[in-house]
């Protein structure tokens, strides 16, 4: 049985960030003070959430407006632009929950993001980080990442040491204001919501799965009045999540209930019934006006690369906004000028008009920009995968569903024993994962009783997997 691939994937995390001391960054070269004037183009529907009415039959989200005018937010801009460099430069992970602790009762395995985690109660079994403690930002630090050079960064703590643990962004970025005839709501413009709560693509990760985590072992889970089952626990993120571009109409037409082939669990005492949302949407086609990105003394050599990162060359086009899990909110940033002055003694220079043009990818291109340094090569290829604008390929990217042999479905530790045993693996719990493959050969063991097991399994075995792969900056 086939299936489609997840709408999100993850840029894997290098060894180790790539760090440099400030005087490090401010030697590479001459420094440039300005503005980049850019414009954002809709590629599909873009819908940035504002104000959401309830209905009797369904929610309508509004798109976000300041002072009565539809904007894309300036925080929702540098996100986007901040999450990429991030990944692209082997940088500090700064948007992160701290913590998702275990709720009381729940099976699920609570864990911290940067510190290890004791649940304190029940059964005691004790999470490491989920992400490596040298990924956190440290504001304070005698080394910085490129990103928080760029975009500086605040890290919350007692009152008493914000000003220790922040750090003043070289990059500000404006409100992007949209013509009032550029958004509207369309009756196919919809997401799927579930009453009562988020439906699907929240950020509920839990250690107790090989979905968001790598796999470290799996465990004999005792539930009263059942069975033993077979729980798989993973130890650190896979990465940084990135969702896939595809067409929003074909996506949600499969989700739709009356129509399409998704499975709603209808459970009234859980409000576990389908609640589509109303989108306003920035129309495909349509621009923002211009707005400016101003830069307070940038090196060159990071000029050139903040250049690429905005417009990240030929195939890749960046997402923002919600339901990007449906083929919303894919976007394209276009320089339309750069007016910059170097920074030196004396009186400034007047503004100057200067080049907009990027760097090809390719090493030779980013060795001869003094920009291949910052790059790390395997998140590019990544980012190229998951982020390339490749309408032409039509491929369709859905959640595996709760259903029988897929996240619904428990594997008895007795099937997981009788499995182990016909690929010569011990059983006996709990069973410890020694490598990638080691998890993958279990995953792939179990594969005819539950399929989302392994994230990357269920990646590699979906349609459209081999196209994938050879999508290249």
């Amino acid at each position: 049985m086939s299936h489609n691939p997840n709408p999100f994937d993850f840029v894997p995390f290098p060894s180790a960030p790539i760090l440099r001391k400030e005087e490090q960054f401010d030697a590479l070269g001459e420094k440039f003070s300005g503005y980049l004037e850019i414009e954002i183009k809709a590629l599909t529907p873009v819908h940035v959430m504002g104000q959401v009415e309830d209905g009797a039959t369904e929610r309508k989200s509004s798109f976000f407006r300041h002072s009565g005018l539809p904007c894309i937010p300036a925080s929702t801009i540098k996100g986007c632009l901040r999450a990429f460099t991030e990944a692209l430069t082997a940088g500090w992970v700064s948007r992160a929950n701290a913590s998702y602790p275990k709720e009381f009762g729940e099976r699920h395995v609570g864990f911290n993001a940067f510190e290890s985690y004791d649940p304190k109660r029940g059964n005691r079994r004790i999470s490491p980080p989920a992400i490596d403690p040298a990924f956190k930002p440290k504001a304070n630090s005698d080394k910085l990442d490129v990103a928080t050079y760029l975009f500086g960064t605040v890290i919350e703590g007692k009152p008493t040491e914000y000003e220790v643990q922040s750090r003043k962004s070289k990059v500000w970025v404006e409100d992007a204001y949209l013509p009032l005839e550029a958004i509207t709501f369309k009756k196919d413009w919809w997401a799927p919501d579930i009453g009562g709560g988020a439906f699907m693509g929240g950020a509920k990760p839990s250690a107790s799965n090989w979905w968001y985590f790598e796999p470290a072992r799996v465990w004999e889970r005792n539930l009263p009045g059942h069975a033993p089952v077979a729980e798989f626990v993973g130890e650190k993120f896979r990465g940084r999540k990135f969702y896939f571009h595809q067409n929003p109409a074909k996506c949600i037409q499969k989700y739709d209930h009356k129509k399409g082939e998704w499975i709603y669990t209808e459970n009234k005492s859980h409000q576990r019934t389908f609640h589509p949302v109303r989108l306003e949407c920035m129309a495909p086609g349509k621009t923002t006006l211009r707005f400016r990105i101003y830069l307070d003394g940038i090196p060159q050599p990071l000029l050139q690369l903040l250049k690429n990162i905005i417009q990240p060359g030929e195939h890749i086009r960046h997402k923002l906004g919600y339901a990007k899990a449906y083929g919303y909110g894919s976007i394209e940033f276009a320089i339309k000028s750069a007016n910059l002055r170097p920074v030196g003694l004396g009186i400034p220079e007047a503004l100057e008009l200067r080049d907009v043009s990027v760097v090809n990818w390719d090493m030779e291109s980013l060795a001869e920009y003094r920009i291949a340094e910052f790059i790390d090569q395997k998140a590019l290829t990544w980012l190229a995968r998951i982020l390339s604008w490749q309408p032409h390929e039509d491929l369709l990217f859905m959640y595996p569903q709760y259903r029988a042999h897929e996240f619904k479905q428990p594997i008895r530790y007795s099937e997981f024993e009788r499995k182990m045993a016909i690929i010569k693996m011990p059983a006996s719990a709990p069973v410890i994962i020694r490598s990638h493959q080691q998890g993958r050969t279990i995953a792939e063991a179990l594969w005819d009783l539950k399929r989302p097991i392994d994230f990357r399994l269920y990646q590699e075995k979906a349609e459209g997997w081999d196209i994938i792969t050879r999508r290249e900056p």
